[in-house]
């Protein structure tokens, strides 16, 4: 259980939501006795798990069932880690997915031990449609690759292998459409497999039934998947931590299934979170909250994008009175930084981090204030910026939004641990103390 009564200074607060108070994946009652608490749109109780462990077994992988059969369309994409370094001379094939019907039809992806190579393989009736190989040929082991694999009914290199936001191969010839029946199966090209599945960790797969755009491509790449609802088909965060079920957020409803030898994958931190989906989740209170005078709003979580390179805004909190008179934190791709923004009476004031670029899994503390007409915002206990020119708020109740902004829209994927208001503005030395209070207690490893 985390205690935030052994802070280092009394702390009083005016709003406070810890995620291990989620009500049936439906709210989150404040972990204050007279707060306000969230209502939930898509968003549910998730955890810090990183993803998970395929031991490369018959019974290691997740079936996703016999989804998207006989259509002209589909793009895969998601993370790896090996637990071994891989390259050519390895004792066998690894299979990270396929849907695969019989020997003679089916779609699937290996690292393949003769070469080292990662194999994009579609066959119809005994004939290659296409055969797509990475350029890389050895892949380390405890590092995380990002792989996209499409095909496509459209002829001029719509068949794609993509590592790492590159195109490591194509095909311009168009593809048949995908084999009619099997089932989808990630950390393995079957269920059960034949022995020579993945090893090692798969997180945040997203499934769609489109052609993808170049902007989706690299969005996916830096963790954000396709924002209309129908493009992403299906989103499995891979978060629950718990369990034998892969829910799938997007809006095929095709939950997977974890076969005996896959097994949930922890890190260091073992913590309940609010998961964003990124596509259309988000929180949101009821009105009544007062964010009048001096505050200090904290988020602190485990980022899941790049957010130097995305595309859109992405908005991880919002404090809303009316479109004259809010508090937000969000990502600003047009400078490439976090903002904690200040809009009092229609006067904002503005305050940036300044090239901080994140990574896909770390974890992060912002501590954004508003005093005395001066705001301030703190990353990991460090003063990022100061602004003056803040006007006192407009008086009336707030409502809060976590992982999206007021209309609702600019969804987040980042997963809340803790989010507050606190009453006063903390000073630099409060926000270094409170930082690393939070670094010690939910045991995130931040240098602070």
């Amino acid at each position: 259980m985390i205690d935030l009564a052994r802070a280092p200074f009394p702390v009083k607060y005016r709003e406070l939501w810890l995620p291990r108070g989620i009500n049936e994946q439906a709210s989150l009652p404040s972990s204050r006795h007279d707060g306000h608490g969230l209502a939930f749109t898509g968003a549910r109780r998730g955890t810090t798990v990183e993803g998970v462990h395929f031991d490369g077994s018959v019974t290691s992988n997740i079936n996703c069932g016999a989804i998207h059969s006989n259509i002209p369309k589909l793009w895969v994409s998601f993370r790896f880690k090996l637990d071994q370094p891989f390259a050519a001379g390895v004792p066998a094939d690894q299979y990270l997915w396929g849907k695969f019907v019989d020997a003679t039809h089916y779609v699937r992806a290996n690292l393949e031990a003769a070469s080292g190579v990662l194999r994009f393989h579609f066959n119809d009736g005994g004939a290659n449609i296409f055969v797509l190989l990475s350029t890389i040929n050895s892949w380390d082991a405890g590092v995380w690759y990002h792989t996209i694999m499409s095909l496509s009914d459209v002829a001029g290199g719509t068949q794609r292998l993509l590592v790492d936001n590159t195109l490591e191969d194509s095909d311009i010839v168009a593809a048949s459409n995908t084999p009619n029946g099997g089932d989808l199966v990630f950390g393995d090209y079957d269920d059960p497999g034949g022995g020579v599945g993945f090893q090692g960790v798969i997180a945040d797969v997203f499934v769609g039934t489109d052609d993808l755009t170049a902007n989706e491509e690299q969005n996916l790449y830096n963790g954000i998947p396709p924002w209309a609802p129908a493009d992403t088909v299906n989103a499995y965060p891979l978060d629950e931590g718990r369990g034998v079920t892969a829910y799938d957020r997007g809006t095929g409803g095709n939950n997977g299934t974890l076969d005996t030898s896959a097994t949930w994958a922890w890190g260091r931190v073992k913590q309940p979170v609010i998961s964003l989906d990124g596509i259309n989740d988000h929180a949101q209170s009821v009105i009544g909250a007062d964010v009048s005078g001096a505050v200090t709003a904290v988020w602190a979580g485990k980022l899941k994008a790049r957010y130097a390179a995305v595309i859109t805004d992405h908005q991880l909190l919002e404090f809303f009175i009316d479109n004259n008179n809010w508090y937000g934190l969000f990502f600003n791709p047009l400078t490439h930084d976090f903002r904690w923004q200040c809009n009092a009476v229609g006067t904002f004031t503005t305050c940036d981090t300044h090239g901080f670029a994140p990574e896909i899994d770390d974890y992060c503390i912002f501590i954004g204030t508003a005093a005395g007409g001066v705001a301030q915002l703190f990353t990991n206990g460090v003063l990022d910026d100061t602004d003056t020119g803040l006007a006192a708020i407009a008086a009336g109740g707030i409502t809060t939004y976590i992982g999206a902004e007021d209309t609702p829209a600019y969804w987040d994927v980042s997963k809340p641990l803790l989010v507050a208001l606190i009453e006063g503005a903390f000073n630099q030395k409060q926000a270094l103390a409170y930082s690393r209070f939070l670094n010690k207690i939910f045991n995130l490893g931040l240098a602070i």
